[in-house]
């Protein structure tokens, strides 16, 4: 249903793939556009990335049900696919974990515009290597229009070899690239940096934190330039770009201490950059690290842990691991100089949140972040806010159906 509601509608499609950053890039296009064509341009909601989320984000949905619901929504699906008006503009995130996965979903779209977020070690449980996650990220770009663009991070080593069809035009984003940044500074309330475009350069000032949140602003560039937007009015909406639910958002908690909530989702490449951010910020207080699992590397557990254990050790003052692989993230730390009177290690999030107010002190630059199956950190989050109404508000997966799932 989802395919004939596409071809019958035949919107320009904007597909966003990637091993990190994919929903944030997602949510960046989405809000530039909308401004400009307003109802005229929509996306899919949420996590609606999948094999399953997908053709049901395109007939209409915005979320799906688990269990019994699911029944309740395929009526709505059919529903829409009569009644539901697609917009003439889509902004689509895909997300896979399995070989296979990604051919499903350009069985049901074909992108005019394909953005490739960047390429790590993720999924490797079902994709194996990085190879794997390469082969499957360079389907959507072969699936590209002929006369449509290529949206590529430029800095990640792992695109370089990545070509799309003929006829379709590579733009590069990132240090030294077709759409790139300068001047950067790093601040508790965002980034200060210049961007050039079409040999254009403007002064913008993001409430997103990071260096690596720069992508996901030159990414929306890139696509919005191609679209036919201007980059003074691109850089207006970016300033308005909030952070994403669990990704990199700073809420202040009592005793002038901030949380860096990154707890929707971890990856090695992530959690580094993550650990990198709060670094770079000027800080007067410690810096701690609230690290747990990260799930689905495969062969690479091991090394994964050890190298976000070894950022970690660099970088912060205190250190609290949760999970199976606690040892590798203490080895890497004590690897890189931290002393393991700084390290504490906890077997689940349960253990870590009962120990977690003796180990904090007032000004602690606290960040938060993990994998999600068995570690679930956007509760670790609601124990360090305290308020259970404003963690419903401001913390990712808060919905009735996250509740019941550990």
């Amino acid at each position: 249903m989802a395919r004939s509601k596409i071809k019958k509608a035949n919107p320009k499609i904007i597909a966003i793939t990637g091993s990190f950053g994919k929903t944030s890039t997602k949510e960046a296009i989405y809000f530039v556009l909308s401004k400009k064509f307003g109802s005229d341009c929509g996306k899919n909601w949420g996590n609606m990335n999948s094999v399953v989320g997908l053709p049901l984000a395109i007939l209409g949905l915005r979320n799906y049900s688990f269990g019994p619901g699911f029944s309740l929504d395929l009526f709505r699906a059919l529903w829409g696919y009569f009644f539901y008006r697609l917009p003439k503009i889509l902004v689509l995130e895909l997300g896979i974990d399995k070989p296979g996965e990604m051919d499903k979903l350009l069985k049901i779209i074909q992108p005019d515009i394909g953005v490739l977020t960047g390429i790590s070690e993720t999924h490797l449980e079902e994709l194996k290597d990085i190879e794997g996650v390469k082969r499957e990220k360079s389907l959507m770009v072969s699936a590209i229009k002929a006369g449509g663009f290529f949206i590529v991070n430029g800095d990640d080593q792992n695109c370089l070899d990545i070509q799309p069809g003929k006829g379709v035009e590579t733009i590069k984003y990132g240090q030294n690239f077709d759409v790139s940044y300068s001047d950067l500074e790093i601040s508790i309330s965002g980034n200060n940096f210049n961007i050039r475009a079409n040999k254009e350069i403007r002064p913008v000032k993001s409430k997103l934190v990071g260096e690596h949140s720069l992508n996901i602003l030159l990414s929306a560039t890139a696509v919005c330039l191609k679209i036919g937007l201007k980059l003074p009015e691109i850089v207006e909406s970016l300033e308005q770009i909030q952070p994403q639910k669990g990704r990199m958002n700073l809420i202040k908690l009592k005793n002038q201490m901030i949380l860096v909530d990154d707890s929707y989702n971890s990856n090695p490449k992530s959690a580094v950059e993550a650990l990198k951010t709060i670094s770079a910020i000027d800080w007067d207080g410690r810096r701690v690290a609230i690290l747990g699992n990260m799930n689905e590397l495969g062969e690479y557990t091991k090394e994964g842990h050890l190298k976000v254990g070894e950022e970690a050790g660099k970088t912060v003052d205190l250190l609290l691991v949760v999970g199976p692989n606690v040892g590798n993230f203490l080895k890497g730390a004590k690897k890189s100089g931290m002393s393991e009177d700084n390290i504490f290690c906890y077997p689940n999030p349960e253990k870590l949140i009962a120990d977690l107010d003796e180990k904090l002190k007032p000004k602690d630059l606290i960040l938060v972040k993990a994998s999600q199956n068995k570690m679930r950190f956007e509760r670790v989050a609601e124990h360090l806010i305290g308020d259970m109404e404003v963690s419903r508000n401001i913390l990712v997966r808060q919905e009735k159906k996250w509740q019941k799932i550990v």
